[in-house]
């Protein structure tokens, strides 16, 4: 069908920046597991447990251990006797666990079923075994809705639940080419929308009930009261910030641009009036109120954008914030960074891979699968910096009960030579997470080699790893754990807390030892009833008081000091 393409006027200017950062690159994130024939879904159920669950293409589900050392999957559940086992653009397409799944044992599927040569999408609750958490049986399905697709392709597929609870839904604009029916602009239908629904609650005559804040909620117009967005072609992915709940879809172009939208309750992002930032067909987008998106790209970038995630993890730290998606067939990974006016666009690398989709697990680190009889999962890592997580607690944060620390807070990593004079050869500062008592280093300065590890936090006693120090190489991952024993510390200088060792607290003046001076400062600031994040605050709980002083009265009367090489 042939286009005319008007380029709208805007306010900001957009540039097409491409420019590759080579340091990044894809790894297999386990290497001994199984491959999976046509993964386009992998999520984890936020139920603490630490999985993941691979949803392939005809119907079946698997779920493992994150663990990279992983040599197997079980089979979660069967649904190949459901979905379409044609279709390029057809079959389970999407999955997402009840925020309540630890207790309810919930999960919903997004899947197409054929019949009578007619494509349809359903959307079904499924319920997990109780004796079995791995186990899922197909007959505990309950039918939520089920749609006509006048095609098959454009089914679009995604499923999550936002940070309101509510239950959100994507669905194609019904498929052909330049939607045919007008379903993008119609809200009479729900095809070319995001939908938004309440599935612990029914009403209407429906097995779910509509929000009171949908936008068409209660409306006598005739709308469909479960659209949150519309004018959307074929939303193949969408995700939420973890921070911020803000919703990122990557909405599929028809033949000119790819575009990514901040999807918002009540707007109308302009298919099939708009592609992109440009006009589709007759430019007919005057007084009609269209979302812009935050960025587009052309055919000669990519074809078909496989929407992603704000990473929101540890080992990337030059990524947080930023949107990470890809292209499907060019298998281009991007980062777009956004500061709600002007978006930047960076190629971060390009792959052979067919990218179905990203997913990320519960501590918000990413992967990206490859659509394939024998695909795979991938992880980031950058083969020019010594990758390093390590975990380490601290004395007064650290709750004997729970192993989790009072809060996340900043420590300075250093690499240090292994002979004399021992000097430091390389710093990263990361964040030590309150519940993995983790965090993670990229060192690009120092070559390979062997180095000692030194952790240096604002109000604790500076600890260096074990005697003989650790290899260490450019482009893998490692890992050394200060609270598994002792003996990792150099001099076995670490106390134990609960079941963790622990650094000691109470070196403020970071002097190396904790003594009377430390006390006394502690003491200065508890008489003035001091508040907020301050050296003085040994246990995390913002404030300095009695129970610091008790806890650097201890060590300085244990005469405790840092011990080095």
């Amino acid at each position: 069908m042939k286009k005319i393409i008007c380029i709208i006027a805007l306010c900001i200017t957009i540039f097409y920046s491409h420019q590759s950062q080579a340091q990044y690159k894809l790894n297999l994130a386990f290497p001994s597991l199984q491959t999976f024939n046509n993964p386009v879904e992998l999520v984890h159920a936020y139920d603490g447990t630490n999985r993941l669950f691979v949803v392939q293409q005809r119907g079946l589900i698997y779920v493992f251990n994150n663990n990279p050392s992983v040599s197997s999957a079980k089979l979660f559940i069967n649904l190949s006797a459901k979905v379409s086992q044609t279709g390029n653009e057809k079959g389970l397409l999407g999955l997402a666990f009840h925020p309540n799944y630890e207790n309810n044992r919930q999960f919903y599927v997004n899947y197409t079923f054929d019949s009578v040569s007619q494509t349809w999408s359903r959307i079904s609750r499924f319920t997990t075994s109780i004796s079995n958490p791995d186990t899922a049986v197909s007959s505990t399905e309950e039918i939520l809705l089920t749609l006509y697709q006048p095609f098959t392709n454009h089914n679009g597929g995604k499923v999550a639940f936002g940070p309101d609870g509510y239950f959100y839904i994507s669905f194609g604009d019904g498929g052909s080419g330049g939607d045919p029916h007008g379903n993008g602009q119609s809200r009479n239908t729900l095809l070319g929308k995001i939908l938004r629904i309440n599935v612990d609650s029914a009403g209407g005559g429906k097995a779910y009930s509509i929000p009171s804040t949908n936008p068409y909620h209660g409306n006598l117009s005739g709308y469909k009261e479960e659209i949150f967005a519309y004018g959307l072609r074929n939303v193949w992915k969408f995700s939420f910030d973890e921070l911020n709940g803000q919703i990122w879809a990557g909405d599929v172009g028809q033949s000119a641009f790819e575009e990514i939208d901040i999807i918002e309750n009540g707007k109308n992002y302009g298919w099939n009036k708009m592609e992109g930032f440009a006009c589709y067909g007759t430019c007919d987008t005057t007084g009609k109120g269209f979302t812009r998106p935050v960025w587009d790209y052309p055919r000669t970038v990519g074809t078909s954008i496989t929407g992603g995630y704000v990473y929101r993890g540890s080992k990337h730290p030059d990524l947080y914030g930023k949107y990470i998606y890809a292209d499907y067939p060019s298998g281009k990974v991007f980062s777009l960074a956004y500061d709600g006016i002007t978006a930047s666009n960076t190629l971060l690398f390009d792959t052979s891979y067919l990218i179905s989709t990203l997913g990320t697990d519960q501590y918000n680190e990413m992967y990206f699968l490859n659509l394939s009889s024998t695909g795979r999962i991938y992880k980031l890592y950058k083969p020019s910096v010594i990758n390093l997580k390590i975990t380490a607690a601290l004395q007064g944060f650290l709750d004997a009960n729970t192993n989790t620390m009072s809060l996340s807070d900043t420590v300075t990593v250093y690499l240090h030579q292994i002979s004399s004079p021992y000097a430091a050869v390389d710093s990263f500062v990361t964040v030590l997470n309150s519940t993995t008592l983790s965090g993670y280093c990229n060192f690009s300065n120092a070559p390979n080699g062997n180095y000692y590890i030194n952790i240096e936090h604002r109000n604790g006693l500076e600890t260096w790893s074990k005697a003989g120090g650790m290899t260490l190489s450019k482009g893998n991952d490692f890992q050394y754990d200060f609270t598994s024993a002792s003996s990792q510390a150099y001099g076995n200088n670490e106390i134990l807390v609960g079941s963790k060792y622990c650094i000691y607290s109470g070196d403020v003046n970071g002097d190396g030892s904790i003594d009377l001076s430390d006390n006394g400062f502690i003491e200065n600031d508890a008489t003035q009833f001091l508040t907020g994040y301050i050296i003085s605050d040994l246990n995390g709980d913002g404030l300095t008081d009695l129970a610091d002083q008790t806890l650097a009265d201890n060590n300085s009367s244990n005469f405790v000091t840092k011990a080095t090489p």
